[in-house]
């Protein structure tokens, strides 16, 4: 399950798509700024490294209409923390790979610990690119944009 949203415009509509500047194209794309904008108000902010990851990808055309990919790193399929804040994670052990010890501020006890591994709890999923994109659609409906087309 990828961390990004795919905006497809159907067949009938491709018929009239005249290029990424034309109204079709145009209306496709502020679509995608619009799901963008409520998915960085949405993601889970802690040190601002999601958010900063989320933007517009790359678009394209196909047999089956036009497409651009928005979400976090969304023209790679990079899993990780995007994925586990989008759909949760379950209790796991971290272990550390590069450095002999895991470094890290542990509030509880108000100092830089070091572990070689830690239990993580785990977390619920949050659906950041999910809500962001309904909230867009939502958006994009009521501005009458979906008519025009």
């Amino acid at each position: 399950m990828p961390t990004s949203v795919v905006v497809i415009i159907n067949r009938v509509e491709l018929d009239r798509f005249r290029g990424w500047t034309g109204p079709i194209g145009m209306a496709t794309y502020r679509l995608a700024k619009t799901i963008e904008g409520f998915q960085i108000g949405i993601a889970p902010f802690k040190t601002g490294k999601l958010r900063s990851q989320i933007t517009t990808g790359r678009k394209g055309r196909w047999a089956g209409g036009v497409e651009i990919n928005v979400g976090a790193n969304p023209n790679r399929s990079i899993r990780g923390y995007a994925m586990s804040t989008e759909v949760g994670a379950a209790p796991h052990r971290i272990v550390a790979h590069r450095e002999p010890y895991l470094k890290f501020f542990w509030p509880k006890v108000g100092r830089v610990v070091r572990f070689r591994s830690v239990n993580h709890p785990g977390m619920m999923g949050r659906h950041w690119a999910i809500l962001g994109a309904a909230s867009g659609m939502d958006v994009w409906e009521r501005t009458g944009i979906v008519g025009g087309l």
